[in-house]
């Protein structure tokens, strides 16, 4: 295929996934109000756009179904069918469907091709079913204002100019004229005196029922090349049919057909079997708001305007000139990390839809009442950690409706409301992001927890486990508290995965319940890691780094005071002992640390912890990258490495890992 073309194919997948996602959120929003026509008039928007669009890019089966799903939703516009839960159902499963035929799109797969006829069937049975016509049903439903009930018939002119950026584009034509042909009649004249050999214009006097809204929506991919004006409120083609001269040439359609097009674009049909495009569920494709596109040019600008002042610095040998720009850059190299760093930003909301929807198809398997709330949502992280969460945060809510909320009944005999809640909240502290999901369910039974950890041999009998001890154990593998294996979930079955995929994140996971009040799960995370303003520091030769956001203070104290209480590995810190981190133990570095050792106290979501260093060298910019497991499979305090500008590797350390160790040591040299 040719590669423009497929570029535009590329384009179009994944565009159809963002309207796909798009039509889901209208649907479900729908579902809470029915009588809503701006959301009906945005769902027929969505599926028109996927019907023309798919056609025009070879996708038939997309096209086909989508037409007929179009078909219902036009109807309800025109007060002829009610919309109802089954439509509503019927469309979300339409929606799933869909978003696999784009990565089968002839329909290859055997159970994308029952599923399609059996949903096509349903599409079908719902717009021939003469019981659900709006004037025959006996739902007290008001009626729903439509485009058509507000006009007549209106007469329009369209002035059509084709050229052959139309065909590169992968405009079908015939399938936007079909559609004008659906909606009323027109008549088509070719403006020869307007043509050259590049171009040809055309005059279409189109007689509707429908508004120029609609117009516009069917001409919408056309919509540079038409000029669309309104001639009458009355049918001009019947009322002077006997005034249009009868042309013997050929008409737009015939010309379409027999236009000798570019040969890449007239074989795309043939080629296309062979030039399947490989599609992914988590598009690559970032939306960027304009003011940081226009941020950025400002700072090439910027860029290239200091680098021909240092050029011309460095020519006349001007030091203290070369020494003012060599600050204005480092400056300018800051700028440039933030703003490329929020280009890659997107907000949490992108991955919500998809709870939204995961928890209204649980509920109804269950049988639950359960609704979804959201706050903060608008916060942003890095694209790749979005995606990234999305797998555990969905084991959470599943295990949230499954055994967190109880049924309805339950619920009504403990005095709470039928409708239990799930609560997804995000928030921004300095570096880091903070997600909770939170339930109003039955909370953990700690005592449940304990035994049947007993149960596995974990503790003994007699061992009288702490909070932090209960919950941990949600996240051994397999471990689970539930009476009988459901198909949804098991409070704990699949906490492993989160805890491991959170850890991936570089995250921190804690979870807090209350009996008969619910469970809370917090997740936080670090914006972005990979270009980091960090403190360096040293030990030995040895260079570590730490983000610079966390540190509290730098001090020095004796390392004698230290050694007397290495036993228990704390200091005094504001009236309360925190562990401190022996990096020359830990990490086997040769040597002593000085008489006079330094002391970096370094904030965590778990609690401040002290490192020790020999020299504390200063800021430093790091541009992190990871390391294979081969080089770090016996340093697991180390999450990335940064180059330095005199060549040596500083590594950053993972204060969680840190944390976890030396609380530990404690908790050993206590008992």
């Amino acid at each position: 295929m040719d590669p423009i073309l497929q570029k535009f194919r590329n384009k179009f997948v994944e565009e159809a996934y963002q309207l796909l996602d798009q039509l889901e959120k209208t649907l479900l929003e729908l579902e809470q109000n029915v009588q809503n026509p701006d959301l009906i008039h945005a769902a027929f928007r969505a599926m028109h756009t996927l019907k023309g669009t798919s056609s025009m890019y070879g996708f038939e089966a997309m096209s086909e179904f989508t037409h007929q799903l179009e078909n219902i939703f036009q109807k309800i516009r025109d007060n002829k069918l009610n919309l109802d839960k089954n439509i509503i159902d019927i469309s979300l499963k339409a929606v799933d469907h869909l978003r696999q035929i784009l990565q089968d799109e002839n329909l290859e797969k055997e159970e994308n091709k029952k599923t399609h006829s059996s949903l096509l069937k349903e599409v079908l049975g719902i717009e021939n079913n003469p019981t659900l016509s709006a004037n025959d049903s006996k739902d007290n439903h008001q009626a729903i204002p439509t485009t058509s009930e507000k006009s007549n018939v209106h007469t329009f002119q369209i002035l059509l100019r084709t050229d052959e950026q139309l065909y590169f584009r992968g405009i079908n034509l015939l399938n936007i004229f079909k559609d004008l042909a659906e909606k009323g009649e027109f008549y088509i004249e070719h403006l020869k005196n307007m043509s050259n050999e590049n171009v040809d214009w055309w005059n279409i006097i189109f007689t509707t029922h429908i508004d120029e809204e609609e117009l516009h929506e069917i001409l919408m991919f056309i919509e540079d090349n038409c000029f669309v004006s309104r001639l009458s409120e009355q049918n001009l083609i019947e009322l002077f049919e006997h005034a249009i001269p009868q042309h013997e040439e050929k008409s737009i359609l015939e010309c379409i057909e027999d236009r000798n097009l570019d040969e890449n674009v007239k074989n795309i049909e043939n080629q296309k079997a062979n030039n399947r495009t490989n599609v992914h569920l988590h598009t690559s494709r970032v939306s960027v708001d304009a003011s940081k596109l226009d941020q950025l040019m400002y700072l090439v600008s910027e860029l290239i305007t200091i680098n021909s002042q240092l050029t011309i610095s460095a020519n006349e040998n001007n030091m203290n000139r070369l020494q003012q720009q060599l600050e204005k850059l480092d400056g300018l190299s800051k700028q440039f990390r933030n703003n490329a760093l929020e280009l890659r930003l997107v907000p949490l909301a992108e991955i919500v839809l998809r709870f939204q929807r995961l928890i209204r198809d649980l509920s109804r398997q269950l049988q639950k009442k359960i609704k979804l709330v959201t706050h903060g949502i608008d916060t942003e992280l890095d694209k790749s950690t979005i995606d990234q969460l999305y797998e555990p945060l969905m084991h959470i809510i599943r295990n949230c409706i499954d055994h967190g909320i109880e049924a309805p009944e339950i619920r009504r005999q403990k005095g709470k409301p039928e409708e239990g809640i799930i609560s997804i909240s995000a928030s921004h502290t300095g570096n880091h992001i903070f997600i909770k999901v939170e339930d109003d369910g039955c909370g953990i039974d700690h005592e449940k927890v304990r035994r049947k950890a007993v149960e596995k041999g974990i503790w003994p009998e007699s061992y009288k486990p702490t909070e932090k001890e209960i919950y941990d154990l949600i996240f051994l593998p397999g471990f689970s508290t539930a009476q009988s294996l459901t198909a949804v979930s098991g409070r704990g079955v699949g906490m492993d995965v989160v805890l491991k995929k959170i850890q991936d994140l570089r995250g921190n996971i804690e979870v807090s319940s209350q009996r008969e009040k619910g469970t809370c799960f917090t997740i936080s995370l670090e914006q972005s890691m990979s270009i980091l303003d960090t403190l360096l520091f040293s030990v030995e030769n040895q260079f570590f780094i730490v983000p610079i956001t966390d540190i509290a203070v730098c001090e020095q104290t004796l390392y004698s005071n230290l050694l007397a209480r290495e036993r228990t590995g704390t200091l005094t810190f504001r009236n309360q002992l925190i562990p401190y981190v022996n990096l020359r133990k830990i990490m086997h570095i040769p040597g002593q640390y000085p008489e006079k050792v330094k002391v970096i106290i370094v904030n965590h979501s778990l609690g401040p912890i002290a490192i020790l260093a020999d020299k504390i060298v200063g800021e430093h910019q790091a541009v992190l990258k990871p390391l294979g497991k081969i080089i770090l499979r016996n340093q697991r305090y180390v999450i990335a490495a940064s180059e330095m500008g005199n060549g040596h590797i500083a590594f950053l350390l993972d204060i969680g890992e840190l944390f976890h160790s030396q609380t530990q040591k404690i908790t050993t040299a206590t008992i």
